[in-house]
């Protein structure tokens, strides 16, 4: 009995220092954040619920409605999306977009949310403007702008509309304005400011030379946790996941933002600019 006992006891302590299969996981965040960056798409009560604890700490808006949002998407895409609930290295981290957009159609007759509405989301009241435009006459947030109008879920975005339209919306660059100015001028005139010290906006702002304009391509609400320690929160896209990112700095967050192509137009020309709220930090490709 007693040699059966040891035996058992040598097996646990050998499976205890093996690597499993799912080695590309981190079960906590002491861990998550010893293997920065990290990445969940908290699909699942582990790191959703996690991650929303640590957004309402940091005094970010609707949180529970954000916490909705998040297990409904994950629960609309299903196990075929892949999506993780657990903390992973960014490269092990490969959802199944179309199986999201598929999931997403099928239990849902209305649209989805993307990356400005998302952030708008959580920035409610914390972001505010000394005036803003009582008008959008540009086309690229027409999709946008329709879900917002039309979805009672997107009520709570609905009532600061014009506010969303003038930080989002599409700009032509004003004489001898150059196109990395027209984001921060922006801010500048309009009076726009984050009530919050350790809550900031990252923006994505594209410009596109052949109609003149710039615009947010992406965005996401960025939470400083601790001096070397910093949270990123993101919608990919319209029927894509949501995300969260725990990374060490502001570089190494840029640096996966700029392994996306998606961000980038033709080969020579300008942007796209990485903006921490209304400062210019200088164009995406350069943390490539």
């Amino acid at each position: 009995m007693k040699r059966n006992i040891l035996l058992l006891l040598i097996i646990c302590l050998t499976l205890s220092v093996l690597p499993g299969c799912s080695a590309n996981n981190v079960d906590d965040t002491d861990d998550a954040r010893s293997v920065m960056p990290a990445v969940t798409n908290m699909a699942g009560g582990q790191t959703s619920a996690e991650v929303c604890d640590d957004l309402n700490a940091a005094g970010l808006s609707n949180t529970a409605t954000f916490y909705d949002w998040v297990l409904d998407f994950a629960g609309s895409a299903g196990d075929e999306a892949a999506l993780s609930d657990k903390w992973m290295q960014p490269g092990a981290n490969t959802p199944d977009l179309a199986a999201c957009a598929d999931g997403w159609e099928k239990h849902h007759d209305y649209s989805d949310a993307d990356c400005r509405m998302t952030a708008m989301l959580l920035l409610d009241g914390i972001i505010t403007a000394d005036k803003t435009d009582s008008e959008y006459t540009g086309t690229y947030l027409m999709f946008d702008v329709d879900a917002i109008e039309n979805t009672e879920r997107y009520e709570v975005i609905r009532k600061n509309l014009d506010l969303f339209t003038t930080l989002f919306g599409d700009r032509a660059p004003g004489e001898n304005e150059d196109p990395s100015e027209v984001f921060g001028n922006m801010w500048n005139q309009y009076g726009l400011r984050i009530s919050n010290e350790n809550v900031s906006l990252v923006s994505i702002v594209v410009y596109d030379p052949d109609f003149n304009q710039t615009f947010t391509g992406h965005t996401g609400v960025l939470v400083k946790q601790a001096e070397d320690i910093y949270l990123f929160i993101e919608k990919l896209a319209f029927e894509q996941p949501y995300q969260a990112i725990l990374v060490s700095d502001t570089d190494q967050l840029f640096s996966l933002l700029a392994d996306r192509n998606e961000y980038y137009g033709s080969e020579g020309d300008a942007g796209p600019y990485v903006y921490l709220n209304g400062d210019c930090l200088g164009e995406l490709k350069k943390w490539k």
